[in-house]
């Protein structure tokens, strides 16, 4: 069995490595001097890799310079730009952030065109050193994968699998995988039935785990807990994220806290 490790900057995620703790800015990245300030605060306040909202080119522009000033600061906290729909963005912001959050399927209509532009992505993240987190989202699955399974767990398993194939097809492993709902249920069976697959194919990439838009307060920290535990307690995630809305400081303690107890308990 060969379980990938994938280089985030100065971070690696994957392996035999104890779960990473990652956040996202609210702020809005052209806004560079609130986005820098509040990366040196999720910095301070434990954060192992931070993500950026990057949407469009003024956005990679805006992120070049917030990493600048970090790395003038001598904060190393690797970076993570978050593209949800346009190749061409995530290619230049692959030349930049030390890692691209994206979800292929969403780079155009037609799957060939999509695939073609993720290969394109691939060849950069090969030369700058960037790693690529594959998002699959349930609810934006896409027409074709709903046609054939639905908008279940198999079919968000069965798009991500389409998209590691492909990156193996590219002599590419720097790849972390998540399976993102809200429903908690329909995460951990999609993660379950993933890593069922990895493990049967003899290659185990990493895992980003999350609820999306888990909420606030005491809901929103069980929710979360709730889905991101029943899968630490299988062994199964290498880097996890608890989604607040509220000051995503808040976010890092709770996701210390679980990620600890799992490693802890499972290495005493």
């Amino acid at each position: 069995m060969r379980k990938v490790e994938v280089k985030v900057g100065n971070v690696i995620i994957g392996g035999n490595q104890r779960p990473i703790v990652q956040t996202m800015c609210n702020t809005a990245t052209q806004d560079i001097e609130s986005s820098f300030r509040q990366c040196v605060r999720l910095y301070e306040k434990g954060a192992e890799i931070i993500r950026l909202t990057t949407q469009g080119t003024k956005e990679v522009e805006a992120l070049k310079e917030i990493k600048s000033r970090l790395r003038d600061n001598e904060i190393l906290v690797p970076l993570v730009a978050d593209v949800h729909f346009s190749a061409d963005v995530a290619i230049a912001a692959a030349r930049v952030a030390d890692k691209v959050r994206i979800n292929p399927g969403n780079f155009a209509k037609d799957f060939n065109i999509a695939a073609n532009k993720f290969s394109e992505l691939i060849e950069v993240c090969k030369e700058e050193g960037s790693a690529l987190r594959i998002g699959i989202n349930h609810g934006s699955l896409g027409e074709r994968i709903v046609e054939k399974y639905g908008d279940t767990p198999l079919g968000m398993v069965n798009a991500a699998l389409e998209w590691i194939e492909m990156s193996k097809e590219n002599n590419f492993d720097q790849i972390v995988l998540s399976l993102k709902s809200s429903n908690t249920r329909v995460m951990v069976d999609a993660y379950r039935l993933l890593y069922k697959e990895m493990t049967t194919s003899g290659v185990i990439y990493p895992l980003h785990l999350g609820v999306t838009e888990a909420g606030n307060g005491e809901a929103g920290r069980v929710k979360s807990a709730v889905g991101i535990a029943a899968l630490l307690s299988d062994e199964i995630g290498d880097t996890i994220r608890v989604s607040l809305t509220e000051d995503p400081a808040n976010e890092i303690p709770v996701a210390r806290f679980i990620a600890d107890y799992f490693y802890m308990s499972q290495n005493d």
